[in-house]
């Protein structure tokens, strides 16, 4: 029985993970949150599909609702009012120290 699928799962998720970081990252000192479709966008993984099917940033908000079970990142409001996400302050420290 091979690994290799799991393995693979992990790297996948590792990397999706810090694409989504690094977006926040980017965004953290503007003060206001970015929403999963622009993330997904600016990551190449929206799936236009049309404005009104909710998939189109399915990858992007799966991988979104599980920093925020870690703790890494936070819902706050994007510019015009919409909800957002950015980095919880430690993880933006965090990353900050390692730049």
């Amino acid at each position: 029985m091979s690994i290799r699928p799991r393995q693979l799962s992990r790297m996948g998720t590792f990397y999706l993970q810090e694409a989504v970081l690094d977006i926040l990252y980017e965004h953290y000192p503007e003060g206001y949150g970015v929403g999963a479709a622009d993330i997904s966008k600016r990551a190449g993984i929206y799936r236009d599909r049309g404005p009104s099917d909710i998939m189109n940033d399915a990858i992007v908000t799966g991988v979104l609702n599980s920093l925020h079970e870690e703790g890494k990142v936070e819902r706050i409001e994007q510019e015009g009012g919409r909800g957002g996400w950015r980095l919880t302050e430690s993880q933006y420290n965090r990353r900050r120290d390692d730049v």
